[in-house]
C-alpha cells in the first residue's frame, strides 16, 4: 500500500511533462526507494509510526529529480510553452547534455530541505524548550493507545501493570477519574468525565 501510494507521490511533480511509460518507471522506481527509506528508518531506530518519511520525503524528492530526467520537449512545450531546457536524458538524445532542468531540480530539493529543516527546526527547538515536544518517558512506556486513545491499537500485548499503575497514581494526583480496559482488544469502559489524560486499568485477556 505505501509503495504504491509513494508512486503517487513521485509522479506528481512531472505528471504534466513526462510520458506515460516514464511515469510507470518513476512509479516503480518510487516503491523501491520506499523500501529503502522504511528500512533505513528501523535501521536508524527513528520514530514515524506510518512512513510519512518514506513515502512523503523520499518519494516527493525522486519525483522532483524524476522530472529534471525524464521531461520531455513536446509536454513541456505543451505545458508551459518552452521547450529550451528538458529532462536530462532526453538532453543527451538531441546531442546537448543539458544539465539545466535536472540542476533546477536538484537545486529544489535542496532548498526544500533547507526551508524544512529551519522552520520546523526552530518550531520544535521552541517546543522542547517548553516541555511540549514529548509526552514523559512513562507514558511513552505504557503508550498512547492506551493512556491517550483508551484501547490498543494492535494486539500485541498489554504494558506492564505496574507502568500502569504509576501512570494513574500520577494522573489520580491531578484529580482524573478512571479508565479500565478488559482484555486485550476490548473497548474501554470509562469511569470518569472522558478526559484525555485519564487514568488507565489493563486487565489481563
Amino acid at each position: 500500500m505505501n509503495g504504491c501510494l509513494t508512486g503517487l507521490v513521485g509522479i506528481t511533480a512531472g505528471c504534466a511533462t513526462v510520458d506515460p511509460w516514464a511515469a510507470v518507471l518513476i512509479g516503480i522506481a518510487a516503491g523501491w526507494f520506499y523500501l529503502l527509506g522504511s528500512w533505513l528508518l528501523v535501521r536508524f531506530r527513528i520514530d514515524d509510526a506510518v512512513d510519512a518519511i518514506p513515502v512523503h520525503m523520499v518519494g516527493g524528492a525522486w519525483g522532483v529529480i524524476a522530472t529534471g530526467l525524464f521531461t520531455t520537449q513536446e509536454r513541456r512545450d505543451l505545458a508551459f510553452g518552452s521547450n529550451d531546457n528538458i529532462g536530462w536524458f532526453f538532453e543527451w538524445g538531441r546531442g546537448s547534455g543539458n544539465f539545466t532542468l535536472l540542476g533546477v531540480q536538484l537545486i529544489a530539493v535542496l532548498f526544500i530541505f533547507a526551508w524544512t529543516s529551519v522552520t520546523m527546526g526552530t518550531l520544535f527547538y521552541i517546543l522542547k524548550l517548553l516541555g511540549w515536544l514529548r509526552i514523559s518517558p512513562l507514558e511513552e512506556q505504557v503508550g498512547m493507545d492506551i493512556s491517550r486513545h483508551k484501547g490498543n491499537a494492535y494486539d500485541i500485548g498489554t504494558p506492564e501493570q505496574e507502568l500502569v499503575d504509576q501512570l494513574n497514581e500520577s494522573r489520580s494526583n491531578r484529580g482524573f477519574k478512571g479508565l479500565k480496559m478488559h482484555g486485550k482488544g476490548e473497548t474501554p469502559k470509562q469511569d470518569g468525565d472522558g478526559d484525555d489524560d485519564a487514568p488507565v486499568e489493563v486487565e489481563g485477556p
